[in-house]
């Protein structure tokens, strides 16, 4: 299933955390405080509780997309590109 992560976290120390938690779910980083990538059921699970857990300050916000492959085909990036992972873009 392909899933885009977008967050606002104020905390600098928390915010890293989460990145490099979503990075160890096999996510690729397509901005600052956006991940994206393909997730089985298990680790999809593994992201909720992760958001879960990781927004609990009542600023924290953490949105979970998941993306059909049609909408995934559709997508469009704009600037200066740089592949991080299979098939998504940096922007």
């Amino acid at each position: 299933m392909r899933v885009l992560v977008v967050y606002d976290i104020d905390d600098d120390a928390k915010r890293a955390k989460l990145a490099d938690r979503l990075k160890a779910l096999g996510l690729s980083r397509i901005q600052r405080s956006a991940f994206a990538g393909e997730l089985d059921s298990q680790r999809l699970r593994d992201l909720y509780r992760l958001c879960e857990r990781t927004a609990t300050d009542p600023r924290d916000v953490i949105h979970v997309f998941l993306l059909c492959g049609y909408d995934w085909s559709r997508r469009r990036a704009f600037g200066s590109l740089r592949e991080v992972g299979e098939g998504v873009v940096v922007v």
